[in-house]
């Protein structure tokens, strides 16, 4: 009983931390995008934000909260509507995730591999979320209340996410996450590997060293994207590793699941606070910004434009 306790408040306060990261670059990474238009980089990353924001809150006020008072605070049961509610707006952000790290990927390839900078504008990378929070709020629909197995839900008892299986029915609801896991994995990893490819030889018949510094720039970038996609990764092949490797009478080591959604969703904050300039000089705290931001010249600020 002590661990559980002392595991939810580990949990509690990791989470709330990362909410608080996450809210310290949400105005910054929305001024960026969708008023200074910086680049649309930053509309990638805010729908990103919106996401990790998502599955913090359940985790954090939610999960955790609910192992630290050993009853379910909100929902009052482990199955209620309200409970299945909550299980929708977490696997529907984790959907949303999927999706984000594959536009992530395509639109590093697409402007460092294919050269192509006009692809991406503020319109159509508009349009594709339209479509994607679309096609995840349906997703989430069918794992949670059409698919005859199985509802997605967070138990207090193994101290994480999980879906209630049904004996003697086929689970399409855990079907449809490794369907969505699986693509978003085998498509980044692709795309970062063109990338990779292209970068290095950019080094090589580079005429200029103009023409370098925007390797260099490009390696930065692809380099934080790529720290944020191994952190989901890691994720969900533990969420479907664990249950098959996992003892009975050992569930806290289901509570790792919980962790490293908060790091995942940690990832992106951590990085445009500590990489970003743009975001650094955005932030409106004089004590941060002196901090992180450094130099004030905008002539130091490199970004990718697209």
């Amino acid at each position: 009983m002590a661990l559980k306790l002392y595991i939810g408040l580990a949990s509690f306060v990791l989470s709330f931390l990362a909410i608080f990261l996450n809210l310290l670059i949400f105005i910054p990474v929305f001024r960026l995008g969708f008023i200074a238009k910086k680049s649309t980089i930053y509309v990638i990353a805010f729908f990103n934000i919106l996401s990790d924001l998502m599955q913090l809150s359940i985790t954090c006020f939610y999960l955790t909260a609910s192992i630290v008072a050993d009853r379910y605070v909100i929902t009052g049961a482990r199955t209620s509507s309200l409970s299945i509610i909550f299980g929708w707006i977490f696997i529907n952000a984790w959907y949303m995730e999927c999706l984000v790290q594959i536009v992530m990927a395509v639109n590093r390839f697409t402007v460092i591999s294919l050269q192509k900078r006009h692809i991406f504008t503020f319109k159509t990378t508009l349009a594709i979320f339209v479509v994607l929070i679309s096609t995840t709020a349906f997703s989430a629909i069918c794992t949670q209340y059409v698919f005859p197995c199985c509802v997605f839900i967070c138990d207090k008892d193994v101290m994480s996410f999980m879906f209630i299986n049904i004996e003697g029915l086929y689970s399409y609801s855990n079907l449809m996450l490794v369907s969505y896991d699986v693509f978003c994995t085998s498509t980044s990893t692709l795309c970062y590997i063109s990338v990779f490819r292209s970068i290095r030889k950019s080094y090589k018949t580079a005429p200029s060293n103009v023409q370098k510094k925007r390797a260099n720039d490009d390696v930065k970038y692809l380099t934080q994207f790529v720290f944020i996609s191994i952190f989901f990764i890691f994720t969900w092949v533990l969420f479907e590793l664990l249950p098959y490797i996992v003892p009975k009478d050992q569930p806290e080591w289901f509570s790792v699941v919980p962790v490293l959604v908060t790091l995942n969703c940690s990832s992106n904050s951590i990085i445009y606070l500590s990489m970003n300039k743009h975001v650094q000089q955005s932030l409106q705290i004089p004590w941060l910004r002196n901090k992180l931001g450094g130099p004030k010249s905008s002539s130091n600020v490199n970004v990718i434009q697209v």
